[in-house]
Protein backbone atom coordinates (compact mmCIF):
# COMPACT_ATOMS: atom_id res chain seq x y z
CA UNK A 1 0.00 0.00 0.00
CA UNK A 2 1.22 3.65 -1.24
CA UNK A 3 2.01 6.04 1.86
CA UNK A 4 0.14 8.79 0.94
CA UNK A 5 -2.64 6.33 1.06
CA UNK A 6 -1.93 4.41 4.66
CA UNK A 7 -1.61 8.29 5.68
CA UNK A 8 -5.01 9.24 4.61
CA UNK A 9 -6.28 5.69 6.52
CA UNK A 10 -4.42 7.28 9.64
CA UNK A 11 -6.28 11.11 9.15
CA UNK A 12 -9.67 8.53 9.36
CA UNK A 13 -8.71 7.63 12.63
CA UNK A 14 -7.25 10.79 13.59
CA UNK A 15 -4.04 9.26 14.45
CA UNK A 16 -0.28 9.89 13.14
CA UNK A 17 1.60 7.09 11.03
CA UNK A 18 3.39 5.62 14.50
CA UNK A 19 0.60 5.28 16.60
CA UNK A 20 0.65 1.55 18.09
CA UNK A 21 -1.75 -1.13 17.79
CA UNK A 22 -3.25 -0.09 21.04
CA UNK A 23 -4.08 3.58 19.95
CA UNK A 24 -5.32 2.26 17.23
CA UNK A 25 -7.98 -0.12 18.63
CA UNK A 26 -8.66 2.36 21.01
CA UNK A 27 -9.03 5.26 18.79
CA UNK A 28 -11.05 2.88 16.11
CA UNK A 29 -13.57 2.04 19.31
CA UNK A 30 -13.72 5.89 20.48
CA UNK A 31 -14.66 7.19 16.54
CA UNK A 32 -17.19 4.00 15.97
CA UNK A 33 -18.44 4.87 19.07
CA UNK A 34 -18.77 8.57 18.29
CA UNK A 35 -20.57 7.98 15.21
CA UNK A 36 -23.01 5.01 16.28
CA UNK A 37 -25.23 6.48 18.68
CA UNK A 38 -26.89 9.61 19.89
CA UNK A 39 -23.69 11.65 20.35
CA UNK A 40 -23.70 14.83 22.74
CA UNK A 41 -20.69 15.54 20.19
CA UNK A 42 -22.73 15.35 17.01
CA UNK A 43 -26.27 16.83 19.13
CA UNK A 44 -25.80 20.47 17.81
CA UNK A 45 -25.08 19.39 14.13
CA UNK A 46 -28.68 18.46 13.86
CA UNK A 47 -29.99 17.92 10.43
CA UNK A 48 -26.43 18.81 9.16
CA UNK A 49 -24.84 15.78 9.89
CA UNK A 50 -27.89 13.14 9.03
CA UNK A 51 -27.93 9.01 9.87
CA UNK A 52 -26.43 8.68 5.86
CA UNK A 53 -23.86 10.76 6.61
CA UNK A 54 -22.90 9.00 10.06
CA UNK A 55 -23.28 5.35 8.23
CA UNK A 56 -20.80 6.57 5.67
CA UNK A 57 -18.19 7.55 7.96
CA UNK A 58 -19.13 4.72 10.30
CA UNK A 59 -18.41 2.44 6.86
CA UNK A 60 -14.62 4.81 5.85
CA UNK A 61 -13.63 3.97 10.29
CA UNK A 62 -14.00 0.27 9.59
CA UNK A 63 -12.28 0.55 6.63
CA UNK A 64 -9.58 2.03 7.57
CA UNK A 65 -9.37 0.14 10.38
CA UNK A 66 -9.23 -2.97 8.73
CA UNK A 67 -6.69 -1.88 5.98
CA UNK A 68 -4.46 -0.47 8.62
CA UNK A 69 -4.35 -3.68 10.59
CA UNK A 70 -3.79 -6.27 7.14
CA UNK A 71 -0.74 -3.59 6.53
CA UNK A 72 0.69 -4.12 9.64
CA UNK A 73 0.33 -7.92 8.83
CA UNK A 74 1.68 -7.50 5.70
CA UNK A 75 4.52 -5.31 7.38
CA UNK A 76 4.91 -8.22 10.45
CA UNK A 77 5.16 -10.83 8.30
CA UNK A 78 8.28 -9.25 6.49
CA UNK A 79 10.00 -8.18 9.85
CA UNK A 80 9.46 -10.42 12.88
CA UNK A 81 5.91 -10.60 13.99
CA UNK A 82 4.57 -9.93 17.36
CA UNK A 83 0.87 -9.57 17.22
CA UNK A 84 -1.68 -9.88 14.50
CA UNK A 85 -4.43 -8.68 13.81
CA UNK A 86 -7.10 -7.96 10.86
CA UNK A 87 -10.65 -8.41 10.86
CA UNK A 88 -11.76 -11.43 12.86
CA UNK A 89 -12.97 -13.22 9.50
CA UNK A 90 -9.44 -13.12 8.37
CA UNK A 91 -7.70 -14.55 11.46
CA UNK A 92 -9.22 -17.48 11.94
CA UNK A 93 -7.83 -20.65 9.93
CA UNK A 94 -9.98 -20.51 6.76
CA UNK A 95 -10.86 -25.11 7.82
CA UNK A 96 -11.99 -23.99 11.01
CA UNK A 97 -15.64 -22.68 11.62
CA UNK A 98 -14.88 -19.95 13.96
CA UNK A 99 -18.81 -20.95 15.38
CA UNK A 100 -17.55 -24.45 16.14
CA UNK A 101 -14.62 -23.49 18.53
CA UNK A 102 -15.33 -22.93 21.97
CA UNK A 103 -12.96 -20.13 23.50
CA UNK A 104 -11.13 -21.61 26.76
CA UNK A 105 -8.35 -20.56 28.74
CA UNK A 106 -6.41 -23.21 27.07
CA UNK A 107 -7.67 -22.29 23.90
CA UNK A 108 -6.33 -18.44 24.40
CA UNK A 109 -3.17 -19.94 25.73
CA UNK A 110 -2.93 -21.97 23.17
CA UNK A 111 -3.44 -19.37 20.30
CA UNK A 112 -0.67 -17.12 22.14
CA UNK A 113 1.73 -19.78 21.85
CA UNK A 114 1.44 -20.36 18.54
CA UNK A 115 1.60 -16.84 17.42
CA UNK A 116 5.18 -16.96 19.36
CA UNK A 117 4.34 -14.29 22.03
CA UNK A 118 4.78 -14.16 25.97
CA UNK A 119 2.39 -13.35 28.39
CA UNK A 120 5.33 -10.06 29.02
CA UNK A 121 4.51 -8.89 25.70
CA UNK A 122 0.62 -9.00 25.72
CA UNK A 123 1.14 -7.23 29.34
CA UNK A 124 3.02 -4.57 28.25
CA UNK A 125 0.83 -3.88 25.26
CA UNK A 126 -2.61 -4.42 26.91
CA UNK A 127 -0.93 -2.82 30.22
CA UNK A 128 -2.44 -5.67 32.09
CA UNK A 129 -0.94 -7.65 35.15
CA UNK A 130 0.64 -11.09 33.56
CA UNK A 131 -0.64 -12.03 36.69
CA UNK A 132 -4.43 -11.38 35.80
CA UNK A 133 -3.36 -12.84 32.36
CA UNK A 134 -1.96 -16.16 33.66
CA UNK A 135 -5.40 -16.42 35.30
CA UNK A 136 -7.19 -16.12 32.70
CA UNK A 137 -5.38 -19.00 30.78
CA UNK A 138 -5.11 -21.21 33.57
CA UNK A 139 -9.07 -20.19 34.35
CA UNK A 140 -8.35 -19.60 37.83
CA UNK A 141 -11.85 -17.78 38.02
CA UNK A 142 -11.52 -17.04 41.93
CA UNK A 143 -9.06 -14.72 41.03
CA UNK A 144 -10.43 -12.78 37.87
CA UNK A 145 -12.82 -9.46 38.15
CA UNK A 146 -16.49 -9.37 37.98
CA UNK A 147 -17.65 -10.44 34.35
CA UNK A 148 -18.51 -6.92 33.15
CA UNK A 149 -14.45 -6.07 33.46
CA UNK A 150 -13.68 -9.26 32.59
CA UNK A 151 -15.59 -8.79 29.52
CA UNK A 152 -13.32 -5.85 28.04
CA UNK A 153 -10.31 -7.71 29.45
CA UNK A 154 -11.13 -10.53 27.08
CA UNK A 155 -11.95 -9.23 24.18
CA UNK A 156 -8.97 -6.73 23.67
CA UNK A 157 -6.75 -10.04 24.68
CA UNK A 158 -8.73 -11.99 21.74
CA UNK A 159 -8.40 -8.96 19.31
CA UNK A 160 -4.80 -8.49 20.05
CA UNK A 161 -4.11 -12.47 19.44
CA UNK A 162 -6.50 -12.33 15.88
CA UNK A 163 -9.23 -13.68 17.47
CA UNK A 164 -13.37 -13.08 17.10
CA UNK A 165 -13.67 -10.69 20.40
CA UNK A 166 -17.23 -11.70 20.80
CA UNK A 167 -17.72 -15.58 20.11
CA UNK A 168 -14.35 -15.70 22.46
CA UNK A 169 -16.01 -13.46 25.57
CA UNK A 170 -19.22 -14.88 25.03
CA UNK A 171 -17.76 -18.66 25.35
CA UNK A 172 -15.15 -17.56 28.18
CA UNK A 173 -18.02 -16.06 30.67
CA UNK A 174 -20.31 -18.55 29.99
CA UNK A 175 -17.75 -20.81 31.44
CA UNK A 176 -16.72 -17.84 34.02
CA UNK A 177 -20.63 -18.27 35.06
CA UNK A 178 -21.30 -21.93 34.88
CA UNK A 179 -17.89 -21.79 37.75
CA UNK A 180 -19.75 -19.25 39.64
CA UNK A 181 -23.70 -20.72 39.41
CA UNK A 182 -21.78 -23.75 40.60
CA UNK A 183 -20.33 -22.35 43.85
CA UNK A 184 -23.79 -20.51 44.80
CA UNK A 185 -25.67 -22.54 46.74
CA UNK A 186 -28.95 -23.17 45.62
CA UNK A 187 -31.85 -21.58 48.01
CA UNK A 188 -35.04 -23.80 47.72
Amino acid sequence: MAKDDLKKLYDVLELPTNATLRDIHNSYMRLKKLYSGESIVLEPLGEEFSDKKKKKVLEQIEEAYAKILASRNSEAARTEPLFTEGPPEERVPEDVDPASVVFSGACLKKAREARNVTLNEISKELKLRIELLNNIEAERFETLPEAIYLKAQLRTYAALLGLPQGKVAEDYLARYQAWKDNRTPSKE
